[in-house]
């Protein structure tokens, strides 16, 4: 995992301090505008509906729903765990977007989004939001092998298609994404670190 959270660090910085560049701010573009010449009306509904996923709209009844079965099986560290991230990631987020104040992409999107564009929010928020819950299913619910990867599969697809649908629907970049995404990555493996320190310590 450490080899991972390092590849994730180095691919946020290069889209960093890269995504000004002229070179890689065509690619952005590139990607934006051929996204948006592959619009169907049907395509368009369903990545909007993917897109609510990744949004407090859905991931915080989510985490609701979790949390309180995680209180009925009185496992009261992971609910903490679980909301110090869901709103910690969130925080950081914002954090950043003010920092990089990146516009968003001035094309014909299919709304009009708010705030900044660098990092994804969807995308780092679905990352760490989505990825600690599997990491749950893994540790208490999956006992198989195929049981495992099925969730991982689930997961990484879900959150691909989040970020996808960001691009997809004109209010993100490509580096905004792969930013995202990596952020979020690095977010949802230090709760997991510090959650294995504490299983580890109260052995």
């Amino acid at each position: 995992m450490g080899l991972l959270v390092i590849c994730a660090l180095l691919l946020f910085s290069f889209c960093a301090f890269f995504y000004s560049v002229e070179f890689f701010y065509e690619i952005d573009v590139k990607v934006t505008l051929f996204f948006e010449k592959i619009r169907t009306p049907a395509a368009t509904e369903l990545f909007l509906f993917i897109t609510d996923i990744g949004s407090i709209k859905y991931a915080f009844p989510i985490c609701i729903g979790v949390g309180i079965y995680l209180l009925v099986k009185q496992n009261f560290y992971d609910v903490i765990c679980l909301f110090f991230l869901f709103y910690g990631v969130r925080q950081i987020n914002y954090f950043l977007k003010e920092l990089f104040l990146r516009e968003r992409p001035s094309y014909n999107a299919v709304y009009e989004a708010t705030h900044y564009s660098f990092p994804s929010g969807h995308s780092m928020n679905s990352t760490a939001i989505y990825g600690f819950l599997c990491y749950l299913v893994l540790v208490q619910f999956a006992k198989t092998t195929n049981q495992k990867i099925m969730a991982v599969s689930i997961t990484i697809c879900l959150i691909g298609l989040i970020g996808i649908s960001r691009i997809y629907l004109g209010v993100h970049f490509l580096t905004d994404v792969l930013a995202g995404w990596s952020a979020g990555f690095i977010f949802l493996m230090l709760f997991i670190s510090i959650k294995k320190f504490r299983q580890n310590k109260s052995l």
